[in-house]
């Protein structure tokens, strides 16, 4: 499926590759759905459940599910402006407008930011990014979007509190906020510190099913999941070409992938 949101971290580039590190399941979770990548790209199964703390962020969703037809013609009549993107900070009382406007401060906000206002993401070069062609083709992936959530459960509540509440058999991809030292500045409207990825972790170690978390390495995870198994690699990260710049994101899981005898060398695989 194409990209829904420009938002940060997500994992448009990587979600195959991911995907190909699952095994098989009838239960499916994200307890930090962000964009959603992962899920709108993997094929659907029994029961599916996803969350994101983000009330903003999950609204625009249902209203994806619920109204996808009135949703992509309130876009199609959107233009790609500077008054949209300042307009999106108001919340509105009309669930279907403020989804309108959380998919403008996605896709016109710079680098998709969801903290505050970080700048109008406009093109100063007629060789990309093409902003407003992506903003044009966003009603047909509406669409996608409806009908791929349409038997998914989605909540809004505490990552770890839903994590407790989940069967063991449920396999879950976690992507929580990065841990903090490892940026220079916010990202997201609910950030995450220290203490609470502490209890992410000790929480998903605690989950008898299998479990892939996403990141970049710092000591902290390091330290606490010295016993998982773990695989790097590289993404791009920024706005334009010229001020992109390539990281180093990690995948650790609770499980070795069946017949594989280099976590590494199956990622470079399936790339």
């Amino acid at each position: 499926m194409k990209r829904i949101l420009n938002y940060p971290g997500s994992k448009w580039q990587h979600a195959q590759k991911i995907i190909h590190l699952m095994p098989q399941h009838k239960s499916y979770c994200e307890p930090f759905f962000g964009s959603g990548a992962v899920f709108f790209n993997k094929s659907k199964v029994t029961l599916e459940t996803i969350n994101d703390i983000d009330g903003r962020l999950i609204n625009m969703f249902t209203q994806m599910r619920s109204w996808p037809y009135e949703l992509a013609q309130l876009v199609e009549l959107t233009p790609y402006s500077r008054k949209e993107y300042e307009l999106s900070f108001v919340l509105s009382d009309d669930p279907l407008e403020d989804a309108r406007r959380m998919l403008v401060r996605c896709w016109m906000a710079i680098g998709g930011k969801t903290n505050g206002p970080v700048g109008w993401r406009r093109n100063i070069s007629w060789n990309g990014p093409y902003n407003t062609f992506e903003w044009n083709d966003l009603p047909n992936r509406i669409f996608d979007v409806a009908v791929r959530l349409k038997d998914a459960q989605i909540e809004s509540k505490d990552a770890i509190q839903l994590i407790n509440e989940l069967d063991v058999d449920t396999l879950l991809y976690v992507d929580p906020p990065y841990v903090q030292s490892t940026y220079t500045a916010a990202h997201y409207k609910f950030e995450f510190d220290d203490n609470q990825h502490i209890a992410l972790i000790h929480t998903l170690k605690k989950h008898d099913g299998y479990v892939l978390l996403s990141g970049y390495d710092s000591e902290l995870y390091q330290d606490l999941l010295n016993d998982w198994y773990k695989i790097e690699y590289s993404t791009n990260i920024g706005i334009t070409t010229q001020r992109k710049k390539t990281v180093n994101e990690v995948l650790w899981l609770n499980y070795r992938p069946e017949e594989q005898t280099s976590l590494n060398d199956f990622w470079q695989s399936v790339y």
